[in-house]
């Protein structure tokens, strides 16, 4: 999620006003300009004020009380850090930052970062350029990404129907299913549903027989025609499994198929579809071809030239109701269920063959 430290962004913050008070300084050892501190007596029966254990930096906060409540909501529930209350100076809106940042680290983000490129954003509305907030006392954590990780599946799908011919459909389906529970993965489904557009589009030209449609349907494998397995037959495969590597990667399914339906996804509000009525879908986290340069990876990368001319919806909102705390602690749980089934999908992707090339690289 952007390198952990650069998680998040923070809208919708208040103007304020700051009030600095410049400590006395020696300035150098030839002329020195004595500090309040050294111009007071000493101590005798009457003890003057001290300076020293005045805070240096004051602030007045107004119109901010939404993140001085959710900031108190965090300190109060275990959410958040005392250490970070320090480190945060006492500012609100830093503190709900790096409480956002921690949470994101402890649920794998190091690990999310590996594969994915998303943004973590705390917001008091959906879409940044409007005027129009959302309900007041609620703020929303968005999901979104910056770009889309990329999966080769063939490889793994040769390699599982060598074992049984049903593994790979049973791949496919939990592996994108439980991604797509969170976020937007780009797979042969939606390349199939952009040639159906095109195809439209052309049946009204002159020359329709001209335009190429990308060939979707011949790229898709075979294997994928048959019925997937349940969870249940799936670990029992799993257990007979000899080879290390087929093992841990049945195993990593497991695993992120039990974590991403640990929580229920949020639901969608009508006040939210009223925020995001000229929006376009969500942009894809993950796009899963079969191979690189394939009719899929075709499809992703003609819809991509036009994905941002509107502002499209994010791919996760997740409502936190300041006037109810629990609303804030599910929402919080929400988020490390989603960073962790991130986390998980970024392993299983590492034990597919043929992804190698997919790790992003990032500067320190």
């Amino acid at each position: 999620m952007s390198g952990t430290a650069g998680v998040l962004s923070l809208v919708g913050q208040s103007d304020r006003t700051m009030f600095a008070m410049a400590p006395w300084a020696s300035t150098s050892t030839s002329r020195r300009v004595p500090t309040a501190e050294q111009l007071m007596a000493l101590e005798c029966g009457v003890v003057l004020p001290r300076l020293n254990e005045v805070p240096v930096e004051h602030r007045f906060l107004a119109g901010d009380r939404e993140t001085i409540r959710l900031a108190e909501i965090l300190v109060t529930s275990g959410i958040g850090a005392v250490e970070d209350w320090s480190q945060s100076q006492r500012d609100p809106t830093k503190y709900a930052s790096l409480t956002l940042q921690r949470w994101i680290r402890n649920h794998g983000g190091a690990t999310i970062d590996r594969r994915f490129d998303l943004d973590v954003t705390l917001s008091d509305r959906l879409v940044d350029y409007s005027d129009e907030r959302g309900p007041r006392e609620t703020l929303y954590l968005i999901v979104d990404p910056d770009a889309a990780a990329f999966a080769v599946l063939n490889p793994t799908l040769d390699f599982l129907e060598k074992i049984h011919p049903r593994l790979p459909a049973t791949f496919f389906t939990h592996f994108v299913g439980s991604l797509n529970r969170w976020v937007r993965v780009y797979d042969y489904h939606d390349a199939e549903e952009r040639v159906e557009m095109l195809r439209e589009w052309y049946e009204g030209e002159a020359n329709a027989e001209q335009y190429e449609v990308p060939d979707v349907e011949g790229c898709v494998p075979q294997c994928l025609k048959e019925r997937p397995l349940s969870l249940r037959s799936l670990r029992a495969i799993g257990d007979t499994i000899r080879r290390d590597d087929t093992r841990d990667l049945v195993n990593v399914l497991l695993e992120l198929c039990r974590i991403s339906k640990q929580v229920r996804r949020p639901e969608f509000t009508e006040e939210m579809g009223e925020q995001l009525l000229d929006s376009n879908p969500p942009l894809p986290c993950l796009l899963a071809a079969f191979s690189a340069g394939d009719a899929v990876a075709g499809c992703f990368d003609d819809e991509a030239e036009t994905a941002l001319e509107t502002t499209p919806q994010p791919n996760l909102i997740i409502p936190l109701k300041l006037t109810e705390p629990t609303s804030v602690r599910q929402g919080f749980r929400t988020l490390g269920v989603v960073c962790e089934t991130l986390a998980a999908a970024s392993r299983l992707i590492d034990l597919m063959p043929g992804n190698d090339d997919g790790v992003i690289g990032r500067e320190k």
